[in-house]
């Protein structure tokens, strides 16, 4: 559970925002392996694709279910080490991540090339200015208050478990576009339509189940069927091909 608090208008009070109590915070962090902006929005559209597949997460990134921190570094090349990183906090767009990150990286270059110092924040993105600012500084890493929690005990979580939790696992959009293409011969286009959402996959499996030309039926899907939906108020799971 995540509960923001936040100050009340009146001097002296404060309060508590229940607003997402009782909702479950997932944080994935990765290494520091992404080296342009193109490949931060790649990542962040195949988490995307994946969270909303395997139904942790409707994916809403304008409602806040979905956002991205990104940290910022630069290094001369030829370094092995990276600079002081700044992280971008709270972006809510494929957009807006390639631009903050695109502005920071200018940024940071200019400012060592002019001989200053980066020195390690926490910045925020402005959409209209296109341009990050600093939100808050971060001197050394203990600034984040980072200690252990006292009441939580150790989670272990057995091989076998994580095991026969893999074996019931639905097949992700990656294995089943390439078996889409292996077995129907797809194209890799008609493959990609199909597994861009689970709806559309599901309805797909259900059409084959009527022992129809898979790609026949993802031709009228990704065309007939798709042009329907977007003239209607009709969501693709609430259809059925018996229907």
């Amino acid at each position: 559970m995540r509960v923001n608090l936040y100050m009340e208008s009146e001097e002296g009070k404060s309060g508590i925002d229940l607003n997402r109590a009782g909702t479950p915070l997932l944080e994935i962090v990765t290494e520091p392996d992404m080296s342009s902006a193109e490949e931060a929005v790649t990542y962040a559209k195949k988490l995307h694709e994946l969270v909303q597949w395997i139904g942790i997460c409707d994916g809403n990134m304008q409602e806040g279910n979905f956002r991205c921190d990104v940290n910022v570094s630069v290094k001369k090349k030829g370094d092995k080490e990276l600079g002081t990183r700044r992280e971008i906090k709270n972006l809510n767009s494929f957009k807006f991540i390639k631009q903050a990150v695109d502005y920071e990286v200018n940024w940071q270059i200019e400012k060592l090339e002019d001989g200053g110092k980066i020195k390690q924040a926490t910045i925020l993105f402005d959409p209209d200015s296109g341009e990050t600012r600093e939100m808050r500084s971060k001197e050394e890493a203990n600034d984040y208050r980072y200690f252990p929690d006292p009441d939580l005990l150790p989670l272990v979580i057995s091989q076998e478990k994580i095991n026969n939790i893999k074996s019931k696992m639905y097949e992700l959009p990656s294995e089943m576009k390439a078996r889409l293409v292996k077995e129907y011969d797809l194209t890799n286009y008609d493959a990609d339509g199909i597994t861009s959402n689970i709806d559309v996959a599901n309805y797909f499996k259900e059409l084959l189940s009527f022992k129809v030309n898979a790609k026949l039926a993802s031709n009228w899907i990704l065309t007939n069927l798709f042009s329907r939906l977007n003239e209607s108020d009709i969501d693709i799971k609430e259809l059925s091909p018996q229907g």
